[in-house]
């Protein structure tokens, strides 16, 4: 059974079978922008306001979800494109984000009533498995009470824990509601289900360090399915790109991911003036993140048409597809990862990757790319220097990923997880 978090009525309900997939994939998801806070933990400002005047107020996001029940309630027809045709003339920015994929095909935005039956009947001996993102989409206190009221199994995927480890890169209050979950979680959950010996180990010490008593932890890795060339018909590289003249970064633009160090690293190349390098552009590929606007406007002035530095956002899996396949290499910096599945897509796709040496980076690059201190700039730039100068430096690794490189598909990696959710078994060692 599929479901979701309803923050109406502070419980779980059951996705309509229309829907399943759709959500599954990404094609759809659910309209929440006068629901509850599913947290409980605050107010939104339209509680305060009676639902009528807040719809008036709320004039044109009103207008897109009455129009958005049209579309999807009447697929295929003259109304359902009167509907879309009028929705994108009302969409700012911050709707097409939730509304429409990169390349401008709809998602589907939809109103619980549309998509959720009714509320789970859990039964003792249910299992629960929360694979999302729990701490900002459902109420951890309504959740933990199915297993001490229900006798439900509680099980939980946990991708990291970097907030509570290095709180100066997020948002304070993204902080705080991440720690209110995992305290809760870790404490009330049966077995929790991380993707790499890092990430088990730091919340151990976490828990340590908490005096909670840790839950049953399983790693199990997440998938990537084998690269196969897209549909590139007519497809071509951003103007000024050559293939196998770039460096290519794959990552949201924000503070832990490394951005900031290559930027200086890249500047101090350009600066030695070695014409070795001429020609040769580094590219970040990648939405805009929180906490990073300065730097944001520096990229925009460091990266004019025809400049050595390209930013790119918004591209469709195709283009992704293609700069990975074109590149000369792929760069990964972060200072922290709790896996890092551009190493892998990169991989996938032939590409060495200079990697650095944190979190579970090195489980994943193992011997396939050398690992780097991530903030040894002095390494990255003779690092970087020297794999644009000479591919010889970085054929070794090419050869072995060629020959050896192999990681689960999706398909695979989901089978391990459920595995070990349904069947449980003990308590994985510690590393």
């Amino acid at each position: 059974m599929f479901a979701v978090f309803d923050s109406e009525i502070m419980a779980y309900r059951v996705v309509l079978p229309r829907f399943r997939d759709p959500f599954i994939e990404g094609t759809a998801t659910i309209n929440t922008w006068s629901a509850p806070d599913p947290t409980g933990r605050r107010k939104r400002r339209s509680a305060w306001i009676p639902r009528g005047l807040y719809a008036v107020l709320q004039g044109r996001r009103t207008l897109l979800r009455l129009l958005e029940r049209i579309r999807v309630l009447s697929p295929n027809s003259g109304r359902a494109r009167a509907a879309d045709w009028l929705q994108r003339r009302l969409m700012n920015d911050r709707h097409r984000r939730v509304m429409l994929d990169s390349d401008g095909a709809r998602r589907d935005f939809v109103t619980p009533d549309i998509a959720l039956g009714p509320p789970v009947a859990f039964r003792r001996g249910d299992v629960l498995f929360c694979s999302g993102y729990g701490w900002n989409d459902g109420n951890i206190c309504e959740i933990g009470a199915l297993r001490t009221g229900k006798g439900v199994r509680l099980a939980i995927v946990c991708y990291d824990i970097i907030p509570l480890q290095s709180p100066h890169f997020f948002k304070p209050r993204d902080v705080d509601d991440m720690r209110h979950y995992w305290d809760a979680a870790f404490a009330n959950a049966e077995q929790v289900v991380v993707n790499s010996k890092a990430v088990a180990a730091d919340v151990r010490r976490y828990c340590a360090e908490h005096a909670i008593a840790p839950p049953k932890l399983a790693v199990r890795p997440l998938g990537a399915d084998p690269a196969e060339m897209r549909s590139a018909s007519g497809l071509m590289l951003p103007a000024g790109l050559e293939e196998g003249r770039y460096a290519l970064f794959v990552s949201t633009i924000e503070p832990r991911k490394g951005h900031q160090l290559l930027h200086r690293v890249w500047k101090a190349l350009l600066a030695e003036g070695d014409p070795r390098l001429q020609g040769f552009k580094l590219v970040f590929v990648g939405r805009p993140g929180w906490m990073m606007e300065a730097f944001e406007r520096t990229l925009k002035e460091d990266s004019g048409p025809g400049g050595s530095l390209v930013v790119l956002a918004g591209v469709s899996d195709a283009l992704l597809d293609l700069l990975y396949r074109r590149a000369a290499f792929c760069l990964y910096p972060s200072l922290y990862e709790g896996y890092g599945l551009p190493v892998v897509e990169a991989f996938a796709r032939g590409k060495a990757v200079l990697a650095s040496s944190a979190g579970a980076l090195p489980e994943l690059a193992a011997d396939f790319s050398p690992c780097l201190e991530a903030e040894d700039e002095a390494a990255w730039r003779i690092a970087l220097k020297a794999w644009i100068v000479d591919p010889a430096a970085r054929a070794p690794y090419e050869q072995a990923i060629a020959e050896r490189f192999r990681h689960p598909a999706w398909a695979e990696a989901a089978a391990g997880v459920f595995a070990a959710v349904l069947e449980p078994g003990p308590e994985e060692p510690a590393p």
